[in-house]
């Protein structure tokens, strides 16, 4: 490898003569803000995230079995991390040592939802009943069993907030609509048994029916919004909720980094189904190779997506190698706050080296299909004679190096 660099401005060039803003900047120093660049980024993970829901989709069969899996998963992840965490973050949203149950864990599902531009409302939060409509989610197109295990992880949230409170009335969360089932909103409501009784269920069935549906509180469609709390000028560009908690933009890229979309449920659901030896770890990786690839070559499958990304990008008209790639993961790499060391980028060959933990959240096999996914974008985006592939060679295990060459395979 050369590890030539071809020629980039400085980022700070003209710094002292313009202002800066919060924006991506591409490797031909095109500019993206950051309302755009998360807009981008979240769509982009939930993108990845339904590949990734089709590969276990595969893997197992059964819904039931495979939405139950994806439900005790979710629980299990959010009862431990709020056990371990949670103090300071009910201290952030002003929980009130006074309170009582876990209606408080309905504060960090609002909260979250802004922060992952699920904008909404809150329609009724009190001890015996909660309801929170969104009016925007770009998880929708991930799948059903997803919707079913946020439910869960709101759930164990909640409990785990109550368990530091004086004991108090539990509240069970149902997701009685969802768009990505065709539903205009998005509507939790969450019910105490004590007060509304319904029938016992297993875990997975959260979609409803509930005790309190004469509750629910309709926003018409003309009257829905399209941005998050802390992108309108109405609130003032801040998030607030009815405890006085105030948070600002920056918010989402916090959360929306940590999250990885759905992709954040369904690979702590393959390792705790591999635990259980319902799952062969071979098979695992088989399956999400093919997914992925399968879905990165479709991303950039039709010429007018690639022209569009390659104007998003401003990529220049006589650049058509492996660097519109590498600049498209560049942007990718920013938007998520990573670091990445650049080896080279030339017309030849590209080659970054970025951290592997924060780009998977430790888990397991992501980093496998995110490079599954980005060799199938390669393919496409750029064309069949480049791949794009992880050097492991001479690599520190907590790094990830992805090169992206002209390479023939016969077995591809």
């Amino acid at each position: 490898m050369s590890k030539k660099l071809d020629p980039r401005i400085p980022k700070d060039s003209g710094s002292k003569s313009l202002t800066n803003y919060a924006a991506l900047c591409s490797s031909w120093n095109h500019l993206v803000g950051y309302q755009e660049a998360m807009h981008w980024l979240s769509r982009y993970n939930a993108s990845f995230s339904a590949a990734c829901m089709q590969a276990y989709r595969i893997l197992m069969p059964d819904y039931r079995e495979r939405a139950q899996a994806m439900c005790e998963a979710a629980y299990q992840k959010l009862y431990y991390t709020m056990k371990q965490y949670g103090k300071p973050q009910m201290a952030q949203h002003n929980v009130h040592p006074f309170c009582r149950g876990s209606f408080v864990g309905a504060l960090v599902g609002d909260s979250g939802d802004d922060a992952l531009l699920m904008c909404g409302r809150v329609q009724d939060f009190g001890t015996y009943r909660a309801e929170k409509e969104l009016d925007v989610c770009d998880w929708d197109i991930v799948g059903s069993e997803l919707c079913r295990a946020t439910t869960q992880s709101l759930e164990a949230s909640s409990r785990a907030w109550s368990e530091e409170l004086r004991a108090g009335t539990q509240l069970e969360f149902h997701m009685v609509e969802a768009k990505g089932c065709g539903d205009c909103h998005c509507r939790i409501v969450a019910e105490s048994r004590e007060k509304y009784p319904m029938p016992s269920h297993e875990q997975w069935e959260c979609f409803g029916p509930i005790a309190t549906e004469d509750q629910i509180k309709y926003t018409k469609e003309e009257d829905m919004v399209s941005e998050s709390m802390v992108f309108r000028e109405e609130t003032n560009y801040t998030f607030a909720n009815g405890t006085n908690m105030e948070d600002d933009s920056n918010s989402v890229a916090g959360l929306m980094r940590r999250s990885n979309a759905a992709a954040g449920y369904i690979f702590p659901t393959i390792s705790y189904l591999l635990r259980q030896g319902k799952l062969d770890e071979k098979t695992v990786e088989h399956v999400f190779h093919c997914v992925c690839e399968a879905a990165g070559k479709t991303a950039f499958g039709e010429m007018t997506s690639i022209e569009g990304i390659r104007k998003w990008m401003g990529t220049p008209e006589a650049v058509k190698d492996g660097r519109v790639m590498g600049g498209y993961l560049e942007m990718f790499f920013q938007a998520m706050g990573l670091k990445y060391e650049v080896e080279a980028f030339n017309k030849e060959e590209v080659q970054y080296i970025v951290d592997r933990n924060n780009l998977t959240v430790y888990n397991p096999g992501m980093a496998d299909a995110y490079v599954a996914y980005w060799y199938g974008m390669t393919k496409t985006l750029v064309n069949a004679q480049w791949s794009l592939w992880e050097i492991k060679d001479d690599t520190p295990a907590d790094k990830l190096r992805i090169r992206i060459a002209k390479k023939i395979d016969k077995f591809c």
